[in-house]
């Protein structure tokens, strides 16, 4: 029996999901494909996993009767899989990269992507909000009843519209905030070649101090010292941020945005490329729009990923189709777990 294949969907096109299944599809072609996904997900040959990004989405809109409508589709087809939270993801995916780059011979395992439960996907700043007194046994038992058929939608219908409307603005401020500063940069970084831009988004994941203190415990893991990591040099250190899917992602999807001179950076960019990060490397097809479809196929991470990509529902059974029938193009649940390595 063949593995289940991970499909991530962005919001739009769960909308669209939705609205086929209220018999108001959005294009002809949605109705068979909302068909094949029922069968699909119905036998646990497709899962289509959630991640935070979605359900804060789905927080933002205005409209109450929209929003039952999306929560009932999310619990539907989602049938509770979710998604690591990023900086989850990152602290294996740093270990793994540094044991690579050093050709340390215990290579740590890669991280677990996808879990059951909406608390599967919270990250550490979403469980710092838990009540202190809670044990793990009590949000594990939370974990356990979110997975319950319509626990999902009704943690999502929940009347607290003070609080959504304020979250909401929160959202947009933040994504108001970051496009602002990432036109100001690009037009700093526009004089200089496409490798100079790459290199100067590299280091500015130094100035981070997350990823910094990742970096730090994985390299005393196997004995080594930042003096070590440093003395990689830019070409070394260019090769490690390859071996980091998440962030290497970031980084291509990121460049590939800013150099497209013609196109004003969005307020959605922030959230579109935090969801596509871990969908790239990690789901075996992703649908998203146009725009982010070409960024993929042409910054060649579709192919380094074995990943499939549409910007149409409709495109998605003969994608996942081809993909099956790919030998080993076709990747596995398993195999997707340790992202390939060392191809740039």
């Amino acid at each position: 029996m063949s593995e289940p294949r991970y499909v991530f969907l962005d919001q739009n096109h769960w909308i669209y999901l939705a609205k086929a299944f209220r018999g108001h599809p959005h294009a002809p072609g949605h109705t068979a494909a909302l068909q094949y996904l029922v069968t699909k997900v119905d036998r646990d040959d497709v899962r289509l996993p959630l991640l935070q990004v979605h359900l804060m989405e789905h927080y933002n809109a205005n409209d109450a009767g929209r929003r039952d409508r999306l929560a009932e589709v999310f619990d539907r087809f989602s049938r509770g899989w979710s998604v690591a939270a990023w900086n989850d993801v990152l602290p294996a995916e740093i270990m793994r990269a540094i044991a690579l780059t050093f050709g340390h011979p215990d290579v740590p395992a890669a991280p677990q992507v996808f879990g059951k439960g909406v608390l599967f996907g919270v990250g550490p700043e979403g469980r710092s909000t838990f009540p202190a007194h809670w044990s793990r046994a009590d949000a594990e038992r939370l974990n356990r009843f979110s997975q319950s058929p319509g626990a999902l939608h009704d943690f999502l219908t929940l009347p607290h519209e003070s609080g959504r409307i304020e979250a909401k603005k929160g959202i947009a401020d933040l994504g108001e905030r970051n496009a602002r500063a990432v036109e100001q940069l690009r037009a700093a970084r526009r004089p200089y070649p496409k490798a100079m831009h790459r290199r100067a988004q590299l280091v500015g994941y130094m100035k981070d101090d997350f990823l910094c203190r990742q970096i730090a415990v994985a390299l005393g893991s196997i004995g080594k010292t930042l003096d070590s990591f440093i003395a990689l040099g830019a070409d070394g250190l260019e090769n490690f941020w390859s071996l980091v899917p998440t962030m290497h992602v970031d980084c291509e999807l990121t460049l590939y945005r800013d150099r497209q001179w013609s196109r004003a950076v969005k307020e959605n960019d922030v959230y579109d490329i935090a969801q596509m990060v871990i969908a790239v490397p990690y789901c075996d097809a992703v649908v998203v729009e146009r725009f982010w479809a070409r960024a993929i196929q042409e910054t060649g991470l579709a192919k380094k990923y074995g990943t499939a990509v549409c910007a149409d529902l409709t495109e998605l059974p003969a994608i996942l189709a081809e993909r099956r029938k790919g030998g080993e193009q076709c990747l596995t649940r398993r195999s997707r777990r340790r992202p390939r390595a060392g191809r740039a």
